[in-house]
């Protein structure tokens, strides 16, 4: 089957040890200055496109490549903020079953994190979506947690398949941490998953996000962030997982 593979990712460092073991076929720039880099790598062709950081940055850069690619699939990688709650550790890997965009919601008066509904949805029919939240392709979501497991089995590092959450502000204490994770239960916290996530659901075109985690969510130390593993790692499963998709076609 023909496929039209697009990839997500902040900033080139969260990709760069990938794009090393590609053969680059093109770079170019969207009218906005994003970064668009046409590869092959496991005999699998795909579109990489830079979004910079934020919701606002990756949907108005998946917009474009949706409008111009008309991918068959959107993977969203990079690095993340790991919650320890879950069980994880910097350089663990995450497979994402849904995203949640945390600021959704009308406030509730007597509580300070959880949010009632809003009114109507974000995406017609999906009622989720009142309170931020996009689904991913749970087919393709299991299928890439046992290729990750397999591809990893001589590594120790956790694995996981769990809800990630999108914030606009990066969390930096243990006190909100621990408050997210009591709302949502995530394993992985970043700036940009849930964006990708809704507009790939307004585009009716399957969606995954793979990431490793670089540091820990709460009180912020960098020296224990681990962002070179991170990368490596993260990279590491984006390319086990094209490279099963050259065998395993996405199915439609």
């Amino acid at each position: 089957m023909n496929q039209r593979i697009v990839i997500l990712v902040a900033t080139r460092m969260e990709i760069a040890p990938f794009l090393e073991h590609c053969g680059i076929i093109q770079e170019t720039f969207s009218p906005v200055g994003r970064a668009i880099i046409e590869l092959s790598v496991a005999g699998q062709q795909a579109t990489v496109v830079i979004t910079g950081p934020g919701v606002v940055n990756t949907a108005q850069a998946l917009t474009g490549a949706m409008e111009a690619f008309k991918p068959t699939l959107v993977i969203q990688t990079g690095i993340a903020g790991v919650f320890d709650q879950a069980g994880l550790e910097p350089g663990d890997v995450g497979v994402a079953d849904s995203e949640t965009y945390v600021p959704t919601g009308v406030e509730n008066p007597l509580s300070t994190h959880r949010f009632f509904p809003l009114p109507f949805d974000l995406v017609d029919g999906q009622p989720e979506s009142r309170q931020g939240k996009f689904s991913v392709n749970q087919e393709l979501a299991s299928h890439g947690l046992e290729i990750l497991k397999q591809g990893f089995s001589k590594t120790e590092l956790t694995i996981v398949k769990a809800g990630f959450i999108t914030v606009s502000t990066v969390t930096a204490s243990d006190t909100t941490a621990n408050r997210l994770y009591a709302t949502f239960q995530p394993c992985m916290e970043s700036m940009e998953g849930a964006a990708s996530a809704q507009v790939a659901t307004l585009y009716n075109v399957d969606f995954m996000e793979i990431r490793a985690g670089s540091n820990r969510v709460g009180n912020r130390d960098k020296q224990l962030w681990q962002i070179d593993l991170a990368t490596q790692r993260a990279s590491r499963a984006l390319y086990l997982f094209l490279k099963d998709c050259t065998l395993h076609p996405v199915p439609v």
